[in-house]
C-alpha cells in the first residue's frame, strides 16, 4: 500500500466498511485512496463477502468523492471494480475511471465493450473510450493503438446485434476521428435515422469531429422543437470553436432559452466560438439579473480573453485550421 495508508489491513477494512448496518461515511472512504496492485488478493478476497447493495453504495460514494476532491485516486480499487460480478459496480466503476488514461484501462474497456454481458456495461465502456479517441486524434497515441481502437468503435457501430444505445454511444466515441471517411458516414446514416437519441449522439459525434461539413446539420438542429436537441446542437457548436462563426446568429437567441440547461450550453458555445458578435452577447449577457446565466457569460468571456492571449490559439482552433470539408 501507499505511504499514506500503508497501516491499513486492507481486507479487514473492506469487511468493516462493507457491513450492510454499517453507516458508511466519505471520510472512511478516503484511506483506500492510493492503494497499491500488490492488495489485489485481500482485496478480492474481501470484497468478495460484502453484499451487492452494499458494493454499489460504496463505488458509487467513492466515483461521488473523488469528483469532489482531485487529490483522492480510487483508480486502482475501480479498476479491480471492472471485474465486479454486479452489472451496476461495473458500469460505475467505469464512470469514476474517466480520468484514467491508461493503455491498460483501455485495453479492459475495449475487451468489455466486445464481451460483457451486460449492455449498460458496454454502453457504459463506449463512453468511456471517447478520452482515448481524443488522445488518438491529437496523436497522442501510437498509430497502431489508435487503428485498434478506430476499428473495434466501427465494428461495434456495425454491428446488427448490438442494443442501439451500445451503438450510439460507439457513435459518439468515434466522432473524434475526423479522418476516417466511414465513421464519418456512420455518424451520418445515424443522424438520417431521424431517431431521438440516435440524432442526439450524431450531434453530439459532428461536434466531436469539428468538420464543417456539419454546420448546416447543426444549424438546423439549433432551432429543433426537442430540447435536447437544441441542447446537443448548442454544445456541438462550442466543439467547432470558430469554425462555428456562421453558427452565432442562431445560437445566439438560445441564452434566452427557457430551459435553462439550453442556456448555459449556448453561453459555454458562444466562449469557444468567440469573434465580435458572440463577444457582444455574452457582455450583454453579464449584467443579466438571472445570476446563473450572468456568470455562465462572465466564464465564456474569461475563456475568450484567455484563448486570445494565448500564442497559437487552443487545440481547438489549430484542429479547426485544419479542417475545411
Amino acid at each position: 500500500m501507499s505511504d499514506t495508508n500503508d497501516t491499513i489491513d486492507i481486507a479487514a477494512y473492506i469487511r468493516t466498511i462493507g457491513a450492510p448496518r454499517h453507516a458508511l461515511t466519505m471520510r472512511e472512504l478516503k484511506p483506500l485512496s492510493g492503494i497499491g496492485a500488490d492488495e489485489r488478493s485481500r482485496f478480492f478476497g474481501a470484497w468478495r463477502g460484502v453484499p451487492t447493495e452494499r458494493r454499489s453504495a460504496i463505488v458509487q460514494a467513492m466515483v461521488e468523492l473523488s469528483e469532489d476532491n482531485v487529490d483522492l485516486n480510487f483508480h486502482q480499487f475501480l479498476i479491480w471494480c471492472l471485474e465486479d460480478e454486479s452489472d451496476d459496480v461495473r458500469a460505475m466503476a467505469i464512470e469514476g475511471l474517466w480520468e484514467n488514461e491508461s493503455l491498460t484501462v483501455m485495453r479492459q474497456l475495449l475487451d468489455m465493450l466486445a464481451s460483457d454481458t451486460s449492455e449498460r456495461v458496454r454502453a457504459a465502456a463506449a463512453t468511456g473510450l471517447s478520452r482515448f479517441a481524443y488522445e488518438a486524434e491529437l496523436g497522442e497515441l501510437d498509430d497502431d493503438i489508435a487503428a485498434l481502437l478506430q476499428s473495434r468503435l466501427l465494428a461495434l457501430i456495425d454491428d446488427p446485434q448490438q442494443p442501439v444505445d451500445v451503438r450510439r454511444r460507439a457513435i459518439e466515441s468515434a466522432g473524434y476521428f475526423a479522418n476516417n471517411a466511414a465513421i464519418q458516414q456512420r455518424i451520418e446514416e445515424t443522424y438520417a435515422t431521424g431517431e431521438q437519441l440516435q440524432c442526439e449522439s450524431a450531434l453530439v459525434a459532428m461536434g466531436r469531429s469539428m468538420l464543417q461539413r456539419w454546420l448546416p446539420t447543426i444549424g438546423r438542429e439549433l432551432g429543433h422543437a426537442s430540447p435536447a436537441r437544441r441542447y446537443e446542437a448548442a454544445r456541438a457548436a462550442g466543439e467547432l470553436a470558430d469554425n462555428a462563426r456562421s453558427l452565432v446568429p442562431q445560437l445566439a437567441p438560445l441564452v434566452n432559452d427557457t430551459d435553462g440547461e439550453i442556456a448555459e450550453a449556448a453561453i459555454w458555445a458562444l466562449g469557444q466560438i468567440g469573434g465580435a458578435a458572440a463577444r457582444r452577447t455574452l457582455q450583454q449577457l453579464s449584467k443579466s439579473q438571472d445570476e446563473a446565466r450572468s456568470q455562465a457569460a462572465i466564464e465564456a468571456l474569461e475563456e475568450l480573453s484567455l484563448e486570445s492571449g494565448f500564442l497559437g490559439g487552443d487545440w481547438r482552433r489549430s484542429r479547426g485550421q485544419e479542417r475545411q470539408n
